[in-house]
């Protein structure tokens, strides 16, 4: 049974919504010598004479950045690991580095001012896709048991990226009839419609928003006689 907020399928499978929304984190400071959180693009003070821009790649090889500045000036760079460009028009130019394959860059810096008595560096850095599943529910537990129902909680992981809960609910006689409903924050359930002094085995899974899933912490419980 599948239930996403408070709807209901029947397939053996629950999914729980947090309710959060997901942050994005997309905002650089263009504040030479100041630096963004880790995993940005940053924007530093350079050595390099003025007129320079130094761009920097971390985590791909040779990937391409566009670079637009004052008067037209448009041009396409492959950067191996550092690229310098030197005896630019003092003035604003907007940096965009390119994918590479599964590999994109953790953010884009633009606007960044260059010169004439002092160059700027631009670092990227890239990252692949999500394969990390999210931590697991911690203290699953069983609040509740009758003859014929289960209600169940546990707490959801704290990682950032976590986005709902895939509850298997295993075991019983084949004759029940009941639904496995979610509460609305996502941090319990409750199943009516067991068969009595019967034993079920619930595993509560994490899911994150690249789909990664853990494998689940499992608890199993036998309803009253």
């Amino acid at each position: 049974m599948i239930a996403r907020s408070r709807s209901l399928l029947h397939n053996g499978i629950v999914h729980a919504p947090t309710g959060r929304t997901a942050a994005v984190i997309g905002v650089i400071l263009m504040v030479v010598g100041m630096v963004t959180a880790p995993g940005t693009a940053t924007v530093t003070a350079a050595s390099p004479a003025g007129r320079s821009l130094v761009i920097t790649v971390v985590g791909v090889e040779k990937p391409k950045v566009r670079v637009r500045g004052p008067g037209g000036y448009n041009k396409v760079v492959r950067i191996d690991s550092v690229r310098t460009l030197r005896k630019l028009t003092p003035g604003t130019y907007t940096l965009t580095a390119k994918p590479k394959g599964a590999l994109k860059p953790t953010d884009a810096v633009k606007k960044v001012r260059v010169r004439k008595n002092r160059s700027i560096a631009v670092t990227f850095r890239y990252r692949g896709p999500d394969v990390t599943p999210p931590g697991p529910v911690t203290d699953l537990r069983a609040v509740e048991i009758t003859a014929t129902s289960v209600r169940l909680a546990w707490t959801n992981p704290p990682d950032r990226d976590f986005l709902q809960v895939q509850v298997t609910r295993r075991g019983g006689t084949g004759k029940e009839t009941g639904n496995l409903v979610l509460d609305d924050n996502g941090t319990g359930l409750r199943e009516d419609g067991l068969s009595p002094n019967t034993e079920y085995t619930y595993t509560v899974a994490t899911e994150d928003e690249a789909g990664n899933l853990s494998p689940g912490v499992s608890l199993t419980v036998r309803t009253l006689a």
